[in-house]
């Protein structure tokens, strides 16, 4: 070292040599006097190496600012100066620091040395970094991130996600837990089934639905996965709202299950809502009506109009069957020219035939046909009244049809009835 290196004591060369932060002495030039190992250690240099004249341990673009705190530190010595700049390892790559440096001076206030010390920042900004991208990454997702406990489920942290979609605010969210929003463990499973199923598994694949605040239910699928983290456990669930999918799903099971010219349920979506209906109707003790249309002399209509105008008859008759019946009614297409309309609640043949003569007075006006021509169509109505505790679908739809086909034997629109077991 130079006469002025010398200066510093013994003791004070240990303390630095020792220390973790990287320690720089340099004269008022900027020469490089002394370094410690820890300076050394983050360039990748070596004593000797890193004390020979051509070793710039500055970045190149950033020599400037090298000049300026010397500048600054000359005018005003007393004072210290703070400043970010970058440092150019031996491999030839950046490290960014934080460079504290100070003036020593002699009594006439000349400048004698800089004592400098770097504080590394790459690490800590790629720290800051991996964790502003992991905020972003989790509060820009497009799923719904849940972390919740697993003794209770309660909810410990979500992102805006997973609280905005349900209608919350994160602290009333947070005052929720996962059964609160998850049907699912009320109907199915308890809480803790599905810890003990997480345990076994450590990761779970569920669909189901989440409750909002307004009290409606949106579907979801969820990945829930068992943490440790700080040697606790949690549930970390990533929760997507898969609305739009089930509404694809059931416009083609729609699709698949309705007539595509009428619109109306076909046979395999008959079978369904049958079920359904005389289900509830068992429960109320109620009877069905079952009503079989026909229309007279159909394949007339095509032959004299074409088949573009028999479509128009059939998707005219299906939206005034529509209008004719209830919510809770049912009406199919069969196939071709036929038609079932099934009622619930109805309680004596009377009852039926009023209904059913109702019918055929709505289906008796003209149709309008959009090549000019209009026409009025003649409608066979087979009926029958099925108690619910007892109706067979295949029974009950066939005596209905035996009895429009005896309506068929008179002339005009006309219903007949027939007893269930005929």
């Amino acid at each position: 070292m130079s006469n002025i290196g010398n200066q510093m004591s013994k003791a004070i060369r240990r303390l630095f040599d020792i220390t973790p932060v990287p320690t720089a002495m340099s004269s008022s030039t900027g020469e490089i006097l002394y370094t410690n190992p820890a300076l050394r250690k983050l360039l990748g240099y070596s004593e000797t190496e890193i004390l020979s004249s051509g070793v710039v341990l500055t970045h190149p673009e950033d020599i400037a600012i090298n000049h300026k705190v010397r500048e600054k530190l000359t005018q005003s010595p007393d004072r210290s100066v703070q400043v970010h700049k970058r440092y150019l390892h031996k491999d030839g790559h950046s490290i960014l620091a934080l460079l504290n440096i100070v003036a020593e001076t002699d009594e006439h206030g000349e400048v004698l040395w800089f004592m400098s010390q770097i504080v590394d920042l790459s690490g800590t900004r790629q720290s800051q970094a991996a964790e502003l991208l992991l905020d972003q990454l989790v509060q820009k997702s497009h799923d719904a991130i849940y972390v919740a406990d697993l003794t209770f489920g309660q909810i410990l942290n979500c992102n805006e996600l997973g609280y905005k979609r349900l209608g919350y605010t994160k602290e009333e969210l947070l005052r929720l837990t996962v059964p609160d929003i998850n049907p699912l463990f009320r109907k199915v499973m308890t809480w803790q089934e599905h810890v003990e199923q997480l345990k076994l598994a450590h990761n779970v694949f569920v669909e189901g639905t989440h409750k909002c605040k307004d009290g409606s239910e949106i579907p979801i699928e969820a990945n829930v996965n068992l943490i440790e983290f700080n040697n606790e456990q949690y549930l970390l669930a990533i929760v997507r709202d898969i609305s739009e999918r089930k509404a694809r799903e059931l416009r083609t099971l729609e699709a698949q299950n309705l007539d595509p010219l009428t619109g109306l349920p076909n046979r395999r979506l008959l079978n369904s809502k049958l079920h359904d209906m005389l289900s509830h109707c068992r429960e109320r003790s109620e009877k069905v009506a079952f009503m079989y249309l026909d229309i007279d002399n159909f394949k007339q209509i095509n032959d004299t109009y074409g088949h573009s105008s028999g479509d128009e008859v059939l998707t005219t008759l299906a939206n005034r069957l529509r209008d004719f019946t209830r919510q809770n009614d049912i009406v199919a297409r069969l196939g071709g020219d036929e038609f079932l309309v099934v009622l619930p609640g109805l309680n004596s043949q009377e009852h039926v035939l009023s209904l059913a003569d109702h019918l055929l007075q709505v289906t008796s006006h003209s149709i309008a046909l959009t090549n000019g021509y209009s026409l009025t169509t003649d409608i066979s109505v087979g009926a029958t009244l099925c108690y619910g505790q007892e109706v067979d679908i295949a029974t009950a739809i066939s005596v209905a049809d035996k009895a429009m086909y005896q309506a068929k034997t008179h002339p005009g629109s006309k219903s007949v009835f027939f007893d269930c077991t005929a």
